[in-house]
């Protein structure tokens, strides 16, 4: 049907329920489908009607757009840095453990804190 004419059937017939085609879907019980279609394409809702959309809106981490940063250059070079960090940490506390018994000078005490 052609939208002129579709129009004009909707202005005619607007809450004429009897004039719209029958389904005519094949159903899984192998007959056809008996609700009213629509006069777009005379399926009813069931069969190809319009779409009602998403049931649920979806928000943040559900979202399929949703970008969570992890990895990101900034967020990448951050942990490379708490890493380092933290290597650094652990290499000071194994210095300063096997260095705890001998007594140091001040220059020996620099070398063995800052390499």
């Amino acid at each position: 049907m052609l939208k002129r004419d579709y129009k004009a059937h909707v202005a005619a017939n607007r809450f004429d329920l009897n004039t719209l085609p029958v389904c005519g879907a094949k159903t899984r019980s192998g007959g056809l489908c008996k609700h009213k279609g629509n006069l777009r394409n005379g399926r009813c809702k069931r069969h190809g009607g319009a779409s009602t959309g998403a049931t649920n809106q979806a928000f943040g981490r559900d979202h399929h757009r949703y970008v969570h940063g992890l990895r990101t250059q900034e967020v990448i070079a951050m942990r490379k840095l708490a890493a380092q960090i933290n290597k650094a940490m652990k290499d000071l506390a194994n210095r300063s453990n096997n260095t705890l018994d001998k007594d140091l000078s001040a220059e020996e005490y620099e070398v063995v804190m800052h390499g």
